[in-house]
């Protein structure tokens, strides 16, 4: 009898231990589980805003100021200078360099304030430091006193009222007509210096030279 009693209570002691075991492993799976539930996931990880602005080589690093339909005047001592009417200006983050890609309008003004002359072209790049007006691609420049441009790229200079053609151009003044690659002139052409001329005929006081 004493030997069987001794075998129940080694079997109960083991049972015991077991679910000891049991209970402990299932203690440190549960806190093991929960500190790596409680771990956020490494792709959830916050990402700052500057590497992200780095990786998208789309966005530039200074965009442009994009202004459409404006005007902008200029002035010389109290006096309206000049106006730029443009369907859009794409300037600088200074404001110092302005480019207009869909048309451009330039009103230059004497010194009583009426209009002395009318530039228009397809595209304009105008620098704001100096007041160069440089147009590109079918320009036209048109006189109070009759006098017409037409040709693909000319530079204006407001600092000394001087015209600029780097193009082929065709210049009707004072009843003449000059065809020239390029040329330099005031506004009224009363000092114009014609380069390459491809052909045309003008009059230099009494006597006429031409084809």
């Amino acid at each position: 009898m004493k030997s069987r009693y001794h075998s129940g209570s080694s079997t109960l002691t083991m049972w015991k231990k077991l679910m000891v075991m049991l209970v402990i492993f299932g203690v440190t799976f549960f806190i093991v589980y929960s500190v790596v539930r409680s771990r956020p996931p490494a792709e959830e990880e916050p990402t700052s805003p500057m590497k992200g602005t780095e990786e998208n080589e789309e966005v530039p690093a200074t965009p442009p100021i994009i202004i459409t339909g404006t005007t902008l005047r200029g002035w010389e001592r109290g006096s309206l200078s000049w106006t730029l009417d443009a369907e859009e200006m794409r300037m600088n983050k200074q404001s110092t360099r302005a480019t207009c890609p869909n048309g451009v309008e330039l009103v230059v003004f004497d010194e009583n304030g009426d209009t002395k002359a009318t530039l228009t072209a397809r595209k304009g790049f105008i620098n704001l430091d100096n007041k160069d007006f440089q147009l590109v691609d079918t320009v036209k420049v048109l006189s109070s006193n009759g006098n017409r441009i037409e040709t693909s790229g000319l530079i204006y200079r407001d600092r000394n009222k001087i015209l600029e053609g780097f193009a082929l151009s065709k210049i009707f003044f004072d009843q003449n007509y000059i065809e020239c690659q390029s040329f330099i002139s005031d506004l009224d052409f009363e000092s114009p210096v014609f380069e390459n001329i491809r052909h045309g005929s003008f009059i230099i006081g009494k006597k006429q030279v031409g084809e």
